[in-house]
């Protein structure tokens, strides 16, 4: 009974994590609908689900897991969880509710588009967009609506949710003329607090697993510590490339203002991505001037767009928004600095005259134009891949002779680590000060928090752990690669109104650390296949273990916190995104590295290394394959 319960569970696990990656294909290929009618909603994958779930159990308790209390916890809160998801699929409703100001309904669509009454009357007595400062970018969506007959008046927004009768309301879409409002509709008496449930008992016995005796953490953390194995200067990028225009042309023209990426910023900002001579090639294309209507609202223009009519009843005013640009080009063209100078001080006096309510503050300003001069960190990747590589190197050399890294090798590393780190500390904080929002969302700002993350690790496991350095320096290395091509200076773009949640924030951390960390893992695991001595391959497979539980729990708790998040913004807390499809089957994958008690082969220090390699993919996948490949929801992020 117990062996052929361990079979169907991991089986049906197994079976279970190919559909998933199949779905994701489907629904690429053949849409949303195909992949739930023939994956997420079929009897087969619910059935599955199922065998895994109590087959799981009935393991557990025939091995006398329930003793590990913890333990046993954390597969419990796991079926909990799926038996919230099964009820919401099975009693729930969702859907959608047009309103048009001044209109009431009774009813809403279903997703599979039939109708359902609503037990009241709902009411859309105004619809209003907020703007970030200074940008036509939306900050929020606000639905002022009313319940009847009680006339209960609520206000719902992205990230403020309507809960009435049992009924949730939340702010989906709307109209494109700004007088009408798409709520989503979500019914889910029972489900959703079952799922909670879940999550709330999984968490609680996460942090108690660590505290648990007589684990396979705790086991290979004793064996970790005891083992006898186990700079430069910053280059700061140039503001502005070489060109045909004189340097002091240049500094002028980044002193200036320019309406980009939706919102207001030093032109400096876009001379560093596209460089000067394309800025002058297209300066009568670019928002320069400011204009003010009779509301007060301060809109931006290029000398080449239609102007308000406003300005054709002012000749100077005309003459120069129409003809500034190609004066500084003309003037450049003859060799006139002096008259370039004075054109581009007057467009800058201009800007400054015409829109100080949204010009960004001297302070920001200041801080953007250093950002942008070391946001490239094109030597510190260099810096960091070679001294992982001459590490890695030594390491493996080290670890086949039993020998420990020298004192002083590990120091030097520490203090390269230390000089990274606060080269993206700075980095990031000027970027977070600059743009008001954390490095939550985009390849830049998450490689190179995961680059921080992987330096943060060398300072404080080095002494421990001698391996993390090479480990991080290669991570590192390879992320701010991928940072370096993401953009010279990516454009510090306001967030979207959904991401404007402090959950995100928490969300995002979990899972660049659980990614960081598997990385670390998928590293040593190379080391693992390169050394031929036995027993240096399983103290490298200690060392992983001790890494990956905590990435496992991490990525676990930021896949359900994200779970939460998605419930209160858009009233799902799962709806088999292609994103969120494959964080689940990086989870379940790697779940089985730490499950070698159970299964035979993650014994073999050499399969498991391997499988640590190849697992990695997922993690690849999760970020990069499905924000350039599968799409959805989440290929913003």
């Amino acid at each position: 009974m117990e062996r052929t319960c361990k079979y169907l569970s991991y089986g049906a696990a197994a079976v279970l994590i190919g559909m998933m990656m199949a779905a994701t294909v489907v629904e690429k290929l053949h849409g949303t609908p195909a992949a739930f009618r023939w994956f997420y909603h079929s009897p087969v994958f619910l059935a599955l689900w199922t065998v895994a779930a109590v087959a799981g159990l009935i393991y557990l308790v025939k091995r006398g897991t329930p003793r590990r209390a913890f333990t046993m916890g954390l597969h419990v809160a796991l079926a909990v969880i799926l038996a919230g998801a099964l009820v919401t699929h099975l009693l729930g409703e969702s859907g959608e509710i047009h309103l048009r100001e001044g209109e009431a309904s009774a009813s809403f669509e279903l997703e599979d588009g039939t109708g359902a009454d609503l037990p009241f009357s709902i009411r859309l007595d105004r619809f209003a967009i907020d703007y970030h400062h200074g940008s036509k970018m939306p900050s929020d969506y606000r639905s002022e609506i009313t319940f009847l007959p009680e006339n209960e008046a609520v206000v719902i927004s992205m990230n403020n949710i309507a809960k009435y009768r049992g009924y949730r309301f939340y702010q989906a879409d709307y109209d494109q003329d700004g007088k009408g409002s798409i709520l989503a509709v979500s019914h889910d008496p029972w489900g959703v607090g079952i799922t909670y449930a879940g999550y709330l008992l999984l968490l609680l016995c996460m942090l108690g697993f660590f505290f648990q005796k007589d684990t396979a953490f705790r086991s290979a953390l004793k064996r970790v510590a005891s083992m006898t194995a186990a700079v430069a200067l910053l280059v700061l990028a140039p503001s502005v490339p070489a060109s045909a225009a004189s340097r002091e042309a240049g500094r002028a023209m980044g002193e200036m203002y320019v309406y980009y990426g939706h919102r207001v910023c030093p032109f400096d900002t876009y001379l560093q991505e596209k460089g000067l001579d394309a800025a002058l090639e297209s300066l009568d294309k670019m928002k320069l001037f400011p204009l003010s209507d009779s509301t007060g609202t301060v809109s931006w223009y290029a000398a080449s767009d239609e102007l308000p009519e406003s300005v054709y009843d002012d000749q100077d005013l005309w003459t120069f928004i129409r003809k500034s640009p190609d004066l500084v080009k003309q003037s450049l063209s003859d060799g006139d600095e002096a008259g370039a100078l004075q054109v581009l001080r007057g467009i800058r006096a201009y800007q400054e005259k015409t829109a100080p309510s949204v010009i960004p503050s001297p302070r920001k300003v200041k801080a953007e134009r250093a950002y942008i001069r070391i946001a490239r960190p094109k030597v510190q990747f260099m810096l960091c891949l070679t001294l992982g590589i001459v590490l890695f190197i030594l390491g493996a050399v080290l670890i086949t002779r039993k020998k420990r890294f020298p004192s002083w090798v590990l120091l030097a590393g520490a203090l390269v680590a230390l000089l990274m780190w606060l080269y993206l500390t700075v980095v990031i904080g000027l970027r977070w000060y600059v743009s008001g929002t954390g490095p939550y969302v985009g390849r830049y700002n998450v490689m190179m928090l995961m680059a921080w993350f992987a330096t943060l690790a060398i300072l404080l496991l080095y002494k421990r752990f001698p391996l993390i350095e090479p480990l991080g320096f290669l991570l590192s290395g390879f992320t701010m690669l991928l940072a370096s091509r993401a953009g010279v200076s990516p454009q510090i773009m306001p967030l979207m109104p959904v991401l404007q949640s402090p959950l995100l924030s928490i969300h995002v951390l979990s899972m660049m650390m659980s990614y960081t960390l598997f990385g670390l893992v998928a590293f040593n695991g190379i080391m693992g296949v390169a050394v031929p001595s036995r027993e240096a391959q399983e103290s490298l497979r200690d060392v992983s273990l001790v890494v990956l539980y905590p990435a496992v729990f991490l990525l676990t708790f930021g896949t359900f916190l994200g779970a939460v998040w998605a419930n209160i913004s858009w009233g799902s807390y799962w709806a088999w995104d292609p994103k969120e499809t494959w964080a689940l089957v990086t989870m379940l994958v790697y779940s089985f590295t730490l499950h070698g008690g159970a299964l035979k082969p993650f014994r073999n220090p050499r399969f498991f290394h391997w499988f640590t390699i190849v697992a990695f993919l997922c993690v690849l996948i999760t970020y990069f394959g499905v924000n350039l490949l599968l799409g959805g929801m989440h290929s913003y992020a």
